[in-house]
């Protein structure tokens, strides 16, 4: 699930607001939405959408209209961290399931500049686009290194800066549809069904919102495949008088 990891601002210290709810809050660390006019709340985000965002979630509860026969009050509330500066930490999944690998590509051809990862005819860098996310090396004499992917084709995937170190056949690859700081053409994440983690295997800038600060991105030594990281704040949020 989300956590708050700090605040651009310079304070480490959660802004906490407690609001009536509009919809059921199932689990901690996920995104609120600000309430639309048909909503009687805060909403939880969707996995694609994050807009007019309140905050992170900081507990649970049911949504419920009706007078209740306990006697207890119908409004249900929950607690938000509501900075509008809030940078939120996010590990990377491999696909719409929490806690899915994240994608291995292998190398096929090795380079000689440092500027092209050639893997496995048949992978795709283009589908999903992720042309301005990242590439890093998983294992390899570049293990742990990571560049910017400036241009995609087929199943070569193009860098600007050269990496390190030549590459050689069978070193292995991961990717991110992120960059930080991020370009207008990355404020975007996908959210995994239950809205826990940030599906990075998706296409570069097609979903929520969001601005990355910066990722932490481990490799065969530090399990990247299922403990990498991204870091972002809202985009669209409530507070923030620019939005």
């Amino acid at each position: 699930m989300g956590e708050f990891a700090y605040d651009l601002s310079g304070s480490s210290n959660p802004i906490i607001k407690k609001y009536i709810i509009g919809s059921t809050f199932a689990a901690a660390g996920v995104l609120g939405e600000n309430p639309t006019t048909s909503d009687a709340g805060p909403t939880p985000c969707s996995t694609t959408a994050a807009a007019d965002v309140v905050g992170i979630s900081l507990d649970t509860a049911t949504y419920v209209t009706a007078q209740q026969t306990d006697g207890t009050s119908p409004a249900r509330f929950v607690s938000f961290i509501v900075n509008p500066l809030a940078v939120y930490k996010y590990i990377m999944s491999g696909g719409a399931t929490e806690g899915t690998a994240l994608v291995l590509r292998t190398v096929a051809t090795a380079n000689s500049d440092g500027l092209t990862v050639t893997t496995t005819a048949g992978d795709n860098w283009a589908s999903p686009q992720v042309d301005s996310g990242t590439i890093w090396y998983y294992t390899g004499a570049n293990a742990g290194r990571y560049r910017k992917i400036t241009t995609t084709s087929s199943n070569v995937a193009t860098v600007t800066v050269a990496f390190d170190n030549d590459d050689a056949v069978g070193d292995t690859v991961l990717w991110s549809n992120a960059w930080a700081p991020a370009d207008e053409v990355a404020l975007t994440a996908q959210f995994t069904t239950n809205l826990y983690q940030v599906d990075s295997q998706t296409a570069v800038g097609s979903d929520a919102a969001v601005t990355y600060v910066e990722q932490e991105l481990y490799d065969i030594g530090g399990d990247g495949r299922t403990k990498s990281a991204v870091y972002f704040t809202s985009a669209d949020h409530v507070f923030n008088i620019l939005t």
